[in-house]
Formats: structure tokens, sequence, C-alpha cells
């Protein structure tokens, strides 16, 4: 890891949270703010992160492949060969150095309704979509963080993704019924327009008729002139639930077990994914600042050499990435992948439509493998791209 010096500074639009996880008032913090057109020069980076019982190696897997991402953004060398950009190497596609990279977790759990159901602990709203603030009880973690970490040029790049993979060591005691499409549309949407928002926004309205945590809890991370960057660590599909009658193990319209709900019940009870390409997109004036990257249960095998157009076409022939239930398991869908080191996964069709549908709205999109250890690349290449080359 390249140590660039000083101390990184760790913000939020307003201050940390303090030991109970509340947070206190404050003066905005906007020093270091790009201003003015042309190719975004800063990048806010949301990690949405499965807390389920199954991602224990995959949790850890992310741990190594932080300091990859923060070092080809700080310093620019987004080949990794030790030269930086305007070097004068003929073809090299490094980049300029970000100014700026704010990085934010949230986890998958977004409760379990009004049920209470085993492996959903925190009932109603679970997680919620709001930012992690809480370190792990291990040496050299801090209990209690800001919002979002922010990293400057300048900064101590080692002591940053340190602090962020802390942050993102979100645990596996999640509900195991993932929404991280909900979790993220959540986290970043406001409750009203903003200066970041595109023209015409419509602010989603979520369980309860609660709103996003965009302009409140979250707020500050999201800027008008930065790159915004929404990569999902899962290794299972999206369960974002519409209907709470999903929880109820008495509903006797559904006899599959709550698992397979998710699967063959998704036009009853799960929002639609247009909800997120429409939401999504209206975080964005234009949607050539906004990347979506899922990491989830894609063969490896499956994924295309970086730079490649991603052909949609491998994923829906492909039989692995049916949803069948297991014969070995009932409570299953056959996995999709299963690797030494990485871990099990289930095939991801609602975050893979989601993110094709995307990428036809003009977002960068990228994939990745949760069963494949080395997936820094495959998320850093439709960021690089849309920071544009080096001088």
């Amino acid at each position: 890891m390249v140590a660039l010096g000083g101390c990184y500074r760790s913000h939020q639009r307003g201050e940390p949270a303090d030991a109970g996880g509340r947070r206190d008032g404050g003066a905005p913090i906007d020093a270091g703010r790009d201003a003015g057109p042309g190719l975004p020069r800063s990048v806010d980076l949301l990690f949405v992160v499965d807390n389920s019982i199954s991602m224990v190696e995959e949790q850890e897997v992310l741990a190594e492949e932080l300091p990859r991402v923060v070092r080809v953004l700080a310093t620019g060398d987004a080949d990794e060969d030790g030269d930086l950009a305007g070097d004068g190497e003929p073809g090299d596609p490094d980049i300029e150095p970000v100014s700026e990279l704010s990085i934010a977790v949230v986890t998958t759990d977004m409760g379990s309704g009004d049920q209470s159901i085993g492996g959903c602990p925190r009932r109603v709203f679970g997680d919620d979509g709001l930012f992690r603030v809480r370190g792990p009880d291990v040496p050299g973690c801090m209990s209690i963080y800001p919002t979002f970490l922010t990293f400057r040029a300048g900064d101590d790049a080692v002591r940053y993704t340190r602090d962020v993979s802390c942050v993102a060591a979100a645990g596996t005691e999640g509900c195991g019924l993932e929404q991280p499409l909900e979790s993220a549309l959540k986290a970043l949407s406001p409750a009203a327009p903003t200066d970041w928002t595109a023209p015409g926004y419509a602010p989603p309205e979520f369980f309860l008729g609660t709103s996003g945590h965009g302009d409140d809890e979250n707020d500050g991370f999201v800027r008008a002139d930065s790159l915004l960057a929404i990569v999902v660590l899962s290794d299972d599909d999206d369960c974002s639930v519409a209907d709470p009658a999903l929880f109820d193990v008495r509903d006797d319209r559904f006899i599959n077990h709550l698992n397979l709900r998710c699967v063959f019940h998704e036009d009853e009870l799960l929002h639609s994914t247009a909800r997120y390409v429409d939401g999504f997109l209206q975080l964005r004036r234009d949607p050539g600042r906004l990347v979506f990257v899922p990491a989830v249960g894609v063969p490896a095998d499956l994924v295309q050499p970086i730079g490649a157009p991603i052909d949609w076409d491998v994923f829906r022939r492909d039989p692995r990435l049916a949803q069948v239930v297991d014969p070995s398991n009932l409570s299953e869908v056959t996995p999709s992948c299963d690797e030494p080191g990485t871990g099990l996964a289930y095939p991801p069709p609602r975050l893979l439509r989601t993110a094709q549908e995307l990428e036809a709205r003009g977002v960068g999109v990228g994939l990745a493998s949760i069963c494949r250890g080395d997936y820094a690349p495959r998320l850093l290449a439709p960021i690089v791209a849309r920071l544009g080359p080096g001088g």
C-alpha cells in the first residue's frame, strides 16, 4: 500500500456519531469539493455489504481487495504497473488521482417487517440503509466512525484503508433475506430535490411511509460534481420486499420456504427492478456520473475480460444461473458457484437485470464474481473509465 503522508481526514456533512450512534449538528465540511463542468475528479463510493450468516469468507476477501481500490484511485495507477499518469508510456491507461474519495458502507439488512423470524434479529427496519459507523471489536479498529470516510491527496492511504476495512467488516448477524437494492436506494435518496438529483426528482417512498436518508442521516455523501459508484457485494440475489406478507410464515398463500418466496413469488411480493433503475438514475443529473457494480454469484468463467462489453445473453443461457430448487436442500436454490476460500453463492437474476437496464440507460456498469478472490480490478474498471485518462 502506498503511504501518501500525513493523516487522512474522515468527514461527514455534520459530525461523527457519538458512542451511542447519534449525530450532532454542526458546520458542513466543503473543503476540496470539485467545481465546474467536465470529467468528475472526485468519487463517492457506496459499498452495499451482505451481512448474512454465509458471508464470512466473502467479507474477508473484501478486506483484502480494498487496498487495491484505494491505491488505484489515490495514485491514478490504473494498470498497477508502478508508473503514473503523464509518464509518456504509449497506451498507458492511468488516470489523474482523484481529488477526493469518500467511502460509505451499508448492509443488506432491511429488517423483516413486523414479523419475528430467525436470522432477522432487528425487526421492522433492520439497518435501514443507514451508513455504518461502528467498527468491530478488534485491534486497530475504533468503536465509532463518521458516517463516511474521506481521503484526499496527501492523506495517509494506509490508515484510510484500515479504517474503511473496519467499517466494511459488517459481521454476519444480518437478515438472511437480503435487500441490497432497497438498502442502497434508501441510503442515497433524499426526501426532496437537491442540487445533485435529476430534474423532476420524485422522492421514493419506503416501508411504513418513511423517506430516504440522502439528506438527513446520510447527508453530505453525494455531491453534484462527483462520480457516484454503487458496489453490491452479496452471495445471494436481491429480495427487496414490497409486501411484508413475505415474512409471514402463517400466510398459507405461499407454501414455499421463506428463502424461496423471493424466487417464486417475485411479482407478488418484491419491488420491480424498475424501481431501482429509475431510483438510481434520479440521483444524478447525468447518468454518466453513475456507476453500478454487482459482485455476486456469477460463475467466474462467465465474467468477460476487463474492458470487454458484457454479454448479458451468456448469463441468461448458462444453466448454472437457473433458479431451481436444490434437491439436497429444499429451502434453497441450487448454488451457481462454489470456490474454496471465497465461499458459495447463488444465482442473482434481479441484480443482473438491474445492471443491464442501468447500462442501457447510460450508466457505467461492471460485473464481478464473488466466487473469485481478485475482483477489485472489475470493481474499478467502470469507475476508471468514467474518470477519463491522466495527463
